[in-house]
């Protein structure tokens, strides 16, 4: 049952106002609206089949602080398909939540958090000596309340589950709410499992973007086999409630996503029985219009999940349909005739679930990372996913983890601000540009560099830390290639900016260099204990003469003859490590992400 309807739009006041709105509050919220972190780390929950041999590792970390690193990690609560986190300002985990409890971040259960979700999935999957968390996916968000520093609500939907007669579906969006500041810092929930929104709701999950004005939030649903939108404004006020139709109904009880566009300006949903659709969005009224249906008649009309994944820029619609991997150019004037297939599924034998397509997620760099429909030990990459068809760098099982490990988080873009200059644009928030970058090596001395910046740069600003090439040591380009004038390391700057101001980022470049981001090679070679304290072994690579380590800036570490199938990491740090194996020729043998723990 619907809580509130009207034949056009249904207007909900779900709760009161919790506080008031101040000068004061609207400055902290201007202050705090940039250079956020909440998507900076993704915790990935294990698949439970087989369970990881070190039961103190629970979850696979992907940090993308500066450039992506792996870290197999512990945590309080078991995760799964349902997945969901938030960092604080630093980057450092603040929130988790499987759907059934809520962590904090001290790896600690919120008090009163238990019990999300109450019914026959929540029986089945959240208790009893091996829980394994909830089994739905992209069925939770976690948003800042707007006019608070400290109240988090967590929107999750439910799962109606019965075995006589056999029947599932979404039936509930809920939400609870955390005061992280309780409990001195540990946390304490203080509204659980309101319900919201009563219906027959889509696998397509649940998405959010910002409000026009550059500090509240839509948050979008769908009901199964139709053609309806559920649309909530979150404010400092509270929840408001749209009904909109519009569009082709969709038909299957298949599971796919709904998202928008990194801008907001489009809303996608897809999956591989209902196909794609496409609308555009207005941020300041919260209506879709200008509904496209694109049919994708292919061999995978039969599967049951699917995802979708926006390039950073917006140009390209990627969609995973277990099979196959599209692509869509949202710039094209027939949007059914873009279509390329960048990808179909392969296998791997060290990989033997994680050969499909069926999860993607764009990151904090810009690329957006893959996983398979099952618990399984690989993950695909797209390297650079502004690029059409196969330029966009597609490598399918580019990381080959130690544990097998089930979908990515779904995050909405933290980075979008106002709308400028529109009817909305009335809180005084300014777009006040951020800094970021990345950049792949395009062989010999040349490397592509690729702005994944925020928040509506108009001007690009490039200083390569390479003088010896004269005028070409600069560029004003968005998307810049630079010949460096020897190897080494170079300290490589970005400015951006626009009417409101400017922002700095530097990395130093490591040229004719091997790091981290090297693909995984080498089938059958196995390296032990990962992670390790130090001592480090492998099997499979017996033709192995020498073996280099290398630190996430490509900076040899270690190199030593491979005469006793060992190397001794103890000396190195913590943190993220490249291994790689060489033949007496030269020729790699295989390489391995290795974590060096304490």
């Amino acid at each position: 049952m619907l809580l509130a309807r009207n034949t056009a739009f249904s207007l909900l006041i779900i709760m009161k106002k919790r506080c008031f709105l101040s000068t004061v509050v609207i400055l902290i919220w201007t202050v705090a609206l940039y250079g956020q972190k909440e998507d900076q780390i993704w915790l990935l929950g294990y698949d439970r089949n087989p369970p990881p041999a070190n039961q103190t590792v629970k979850r696979i970390m992907l940090d993308f602080s500066d450039s992506m690193s792996i870290v197999y990690t512990g945590g309080a609560i078991p995760m799964s398909l349902s997945n969901v986190s938030t960092c604080d300002s630093t980057g450092g985990i603040l929130l988790v939540s499987n759907s059934c409890n809520i962590e904090n971040q001290f790896g600690n259960v919120i008090e009163n958090s238990d019990s999300l979700n109450p019914g026959l999935v929540y029986d089945q999957f959240c208790t009893g000596d091996e829980p394994i968390g909830y089994r739905s996916t992209t069925n939770m968000l976690l948003l800042q309340q707007p006019d608070s520093t400290h109240l988090y609500y967590l929107f999750h939907r439910s799962v109606y589950f019965t075995i006589t007669p056999l029947v599932a579906y979404g039936d509930k969006l809920r939400y609870s709410v955390v005061d992280v500041a309780k409990n001195n810092g540990e946390g304490l929930v203080l509204e659980k499992n309101t319900i919201i929104l009563e219906d027959t709701l889509s696998y397509d999950g649940i998405c959010a973007v910002r409000h026009g004005n550059g500090r509240d939030w839509w948050i979008l649903t769908t009901r199964e086999k139709s053609n309806n939108y559920f649309t909530f404004l979150f404010t400092p006020e509270g929840l408001t409630m749209f009904e909109q139709t519009i569009g082709v109904p969709t038909w299957s009880e298949a599971g796919g996503e709904i998202l928008f566009s990194p801008d907001g300006s489009k809303l996608a949903r897809f999956n591989p029985r209902d196909d794609l659709r496409v609308f555009d969005f207005d941020r300041c009224t919260g209506l879709l219009s200008n509904p496209v249906h694109v049919p994708v008649i292919d061999d995978a009309d039969e599967d049951l999940t699917g995802s979708a994944a926006f390039s950073a820029d917006g140009r390209f619609l990627y969609c995973a349909e277990v099979e196959r991997l599209l692509q869509f150019d949202m710039f094209a004037s027939d949007l059914a005739e873009s279509k390329k297939i960048i990808a179909e599924r392969k296998s791997n034998p060290e990989c033997p679930n994680g050969s499909s397509i069926a999860y993607l997620e764009l990151a904090p760099d810009g690329r957006i990372y893959a996983t398979s429909a099952g618990g399984n030990f690989c993950m695909h990459r797209i390297g650079r996913p502004e690029l059409v068809d196969t330029l966009c760098n597609y490598i399918h099982h580019y990381f080959i983890l130690d544990y097998p490990f089930v979908n990515p988080p779904h995050f909405p873009n933290f980075r979008l601000g106002p709308i400028d200059g529109s009817a909305c644009d009335t809180l005084g928030i300014n777009n006040l540009p951020l800094a970021n970058w990345r950049y792949d090596r395009a062989g010999g001395l040349s490397v592509d560099f690729t702005s994944v910046s925020w928040y509506e740069p108009t001007a690009w600003s490039w200083e390569f830390g390479d003088p010896t090439t004269g005028a070409n040591n600069y560029s004003s380009e968005k998307h810049p290639s630079h010949t460096f004038s020897a190897p080494g390391g170079y300290d490589v700057c970005l400015t951006v900016s626009n009417a409101y101001g400017s922002d700095t980022k530097c990395k130093t470049v490591w040229v004719n260099t091997v790091g981290t981001d090297a693909p995984e090679q080498g089938s059958a070679l196995k390296v032990y204990p990962n992670p390790t304290t130090g001592d480090l072994q492998w099997e499979g690579a017996e033709n192995a003469a020498t073996v280099r380590v290398y630190n996430l800036l490509g900076q040899l570490q270690l190199e030593q003859f491979a005469t006793s199938q060992q190397v001794d990491l103890s000396r190195l740090p913590v943190g993220l490590y490249s291994v790689q194996f060489y033949a007496e020729d030269g020729a790699l043998v295989g390489v391995r992400k290795v974590t060096r723990v304490d």
